[in-house]
């Protein structure tokens, strides 16, 4: 039988397995894309990891399984010979019915292994492994800790891991947990795999290949292919939803952007989700419209979110569900007519990959940003003209549009959240170790290299006085009762922190919700008032105060996620210059020239000191949120606070703190230069003993001293803040 070929084909096209150059030929696509030929030759004729960089809907995914289902075809494994991870049961669906027809041709077999996957399926997987495994993290660690005595015959011919969505992966604890568990096969198999990883938004490659490559040591190549020029038509509108007429106002144009359209509205949190589509439901029956309002994010059903994303990909005609990040990943949702924004982006790729969803088909994004009113409230209000939101939503737009810029993703040498996580995994897993033998696997791992041997030692010493660990007789290390009660628990699987919120509570008494956990003798600011963080109860998710003094220090944790100062940078720049924006509404120009006006006559772009009363007054050295983190330790720092005269100290916004001292600006000015002409050799360490907030997932088992050093190394940016004032 003669092999179907695409006219257009090149020499990459005939080295693939037949049943996959039948798959294309049925596809009737005239060629292979740009992207998948040079995927196929250096998959094929490569020996090293790959990094598969192009834009989204550019065929990534085919650019990877092609050539690897080919080398399998070629010379089929006796086990899984490809695992495929993707951080969303959705995605791994998406995948696993788009692909589906791809593997049947090849009689190659896959298993989706997640959650919402029978029993019996993966029952009869372990029991004759072999083909594609598709997971997330949370499924392969809960397969690393449930079934240890499986891992060789499952993998023992592992040849690929294929990691999609890099970018969400890279800088954060799950990334580093894939690396892990990587790891974790490695040893326990002898294989030695070949990464590839898949994204459709990075910055910066050479840190991505990087990333792909810790802990192998081998040769690492770069398939890119530039995504093709995307035209981009955008609104930014802004409303004061205080105003109760603007904000009905507010919902009504929303209402109006989606109407009759397929649409995804894109949210910063789960609540703003919820109410949105809430109000959006009340507009459609007083209209008397269809229902066609969904929403998709993680704290609902799996069966609701495949709901809506079923109605966007099938339905025909407008359908609209506001998501938060869940619905960034390249799961397939069908055309979209238009995104919409509410609130700033969280970063520059954060935009990127929100505007990917439209425009698929036709190459031209449509999205609308709207840019509700934060809360004017505070003691001072010659700040409440500045509009924080709307500032940091052009500066995004700019820094993408104009300057074709992306944020590089956030590093994190020192992870001892997840070294105390990855402990607790091993040795449920392996049992009873010798700390010796322990300290070798577990510090050999990819993301612990950095780690001193010191502090693990350390590490396990508080582990075991807190009965989390358990010596044994002999002297080996097994798990203690505290530590039984978490790894056996489905959320150890996960080790990003709960989202849930934590009830804070005085004598007995709700007072509301927070969704982190602050520093014990922390100040927060709570219904008005002031509260001092006394204890905690974290199993049951509350946070133990008592009333607290106005003008003392307080915890701030601002938005989740990072502000890169450029961006911040962008801001200031933005008020300082009369530049006119044509993707500005009326209200939002107006807003704007309300801000520059202000801004010029508080000096704002021209000084960082903005006086409000003898000994008070806004400090705003506009630097990004690491580089604030570490200002904000330096202000704890004893003999620095004393020098500069410093009472209280709290932060207002992402840019500025509010500094109560017994020194006139001038002073405090001077004095503060030369702090840094002197030079500061780091972060002092009487500065990183309190105040430091709990941000990932195991910091509450960490000695203080660890605690400290994984903010200082994960958390600020000295070498920014001395660039700016040193």
């Amino acid at each position: 039988m003669k092999q179907p070929c695409p006219e257009n084909s090149g020499d990459a096209y005939s080295q693939l397995a037949p049943f996959v150059r039948e798959y294309v030929y049925e596809k009737k696509w005239e060629a292979l894309k740009g992207i998948q030929e040079a995927a196929v030759r250096a998959i094929l004729h490569g020996k090293g990891q790959v990094l598969i960089a192009s834009g989204t809907a550019s065929g990534k995914t085919e650019a990877a399984f092609f050539p690897v289902l080919s080398l399998l075809a070629e010379n089929p494994p006796a086990s899984v010979g490809v695992l495929y991870i993707g951080p969303l049961k959705a995605l791994i669906n998406d995948q696993f019915e788009r692909l589906g027809p791809l593997f049947d041709r090849g009689g190659i077999p896959v298993l989706r292994w997640h959650g919402d996957i029978p029993g019996e399926h993966k029952k009869k997987f372990l029991g004759k492994p072999g083909g594609v495994l598709q997971i997330t993290p949370e499924s392969l660690e809960a397969l690393l800790l449930r079934h240890p005595g499986k891992l060789m015959p499952l993998f023992r011919d592992l040849r690929f891991v294929i990691i999609d969505e890099v970018h969400a992966f890279m800088g954060s604890d799950r990334g580093a947990q894939i690396l892990c568990q990587i790891g974790r096969i490695e040893e326990a198999t002898g294989v030695r795999l070949r990464r590839i990883g898949l994204s459709a938004t990075l910055g910066d490659y050479g840190e991505a290949l990087r990333w792909l490559a810790l802990g192998t040591g081998g040769e690492t190549t770069l398939v890119r292919e530039e995504g093709r020029k995307q035209r981009v038509r955008l609104r930014l509108d802004y409303f004061n939803r205080e105003d109760p007429r603007e904000g009905e106002a507010y919902y009504r144009e929303l209402y109006g952007q989606c109407r009759g359209k397929r649409c995804i509205i894109f949210t910063n949190s789960r609540l703003e989700a919820e109410e949105t589509i809430a109000r959006l439901r009340d507009l459609a029956r007083q209209y008397h419209e269809d229902d066609v309002f969904y929403v998709h994010h993680g704290s609902i059903s799996a069966a609701l979110r495949e709901e809506a994303e079923g109605e966007l990909r099938e339905r025909e005609g407008p359908v609209v569900i506001a998501a938060t990040a869940t619905l960034e990943l390249g799961i397939d949702i069908g055309s979209l007519d238009r995104v919409i924004q509410i609130g700033p982006p969280p970063g520059v790729s954060g935009l990127v990959q929100r505007l990917g969803r439209s425009g698929r088909r036709t190459g031209r994004a449509e999205i609308y940003f709207t840019c509700p009113e934060e809360p004017r409230d505070g003691p001072e209000g010659i700040l409440r003209a500045i509009p924080w939101a709307l500032l940091k939503t052009i500066a995004v737009i700019e820094l993408y549009l104009k300057e074709k810029w992306i944020e590089d993703a956030p590093d994190k040498p020192l992870p001892y959240s997840l070294l105390c996580h990855q402990t607790l995994s091993f040795l449920r897993s392996r049992g009873e170790s010798a700390p010796r033998d322990l300290a070798r696997r577990v510090l050999s791992l990819p993301p612990f290299g950095g780690i001193p041997p010191e502090d693990y030692r350390e590490l396990l010493r508080r582990l075991i006085a807190l009965d989390y660990l358990e010596k044994t007789e002999g002297g080996g290390l097994i798990i203690g009762l505290e530590g039984e009660k978490i790894v056996n628990h489905y959320s150890f699987y996960s080790v990003f922190p709960d989202e849930e919120a934590y009830r804070v509570t005085a004598g007995g008494k709700e007072l509301g919700t927070i969704h982190f956990i602050p520093p014990e003798g922390a100040n927060l600011v709570l219904g008005g008032r002031y509260w001092q963080v006394r204890g905690f109860d974290l199993r049951g998710r509350e946070i133990l105060v008592s009333p607290g003094e106005e003008g003392g220090e307080r915890v701030w944790r601002g938005s989740r996620g990072e502000t890169h100062s450029r961006i911040v940078e962008r801001m200031r720049g933005i008020l300082a210059e009369g530049e006119g924006y044509p993707y500005l509404s009326e209200r939002a120009r107006l807003r704007l020239a309300e801000g520059r006006a202000q801004a010029e006559k508080l000096k704002l772009t021209e000084d960082y000191f903005v006086p409000l009363a003898p000994g008070v007054f806004f400090f705003i050295p506009w630097l990004g949120s690491r580089a604030m983190r570490a200002l904000a330790a330096l202000f704890r720092h004893r003999e620095i606070r004393k020098r500069l005269g410093i009472r209280s100290c709290s932060r207002e916004k992402e840019p500025v703190f509010r500094i109560g001292s017994g020194l006139p600006v001038p002073e405090f000015r001077n004095r503060l230069a030369g702090i840094f002409d002197r030079g500061i050799p780091g972060i002092p360490p009487d500065a990183l003993s309190e105040g430091i907030p709990l941000t990932d997932k195991y910091d509450y088992l960490l000695p203080p001293a660890l605690l400290g050093k994984q903010y200082a190394a994960n958390m600020l940016d000295m070498g920014e803040l001395i660039a700016r004032f040193g």
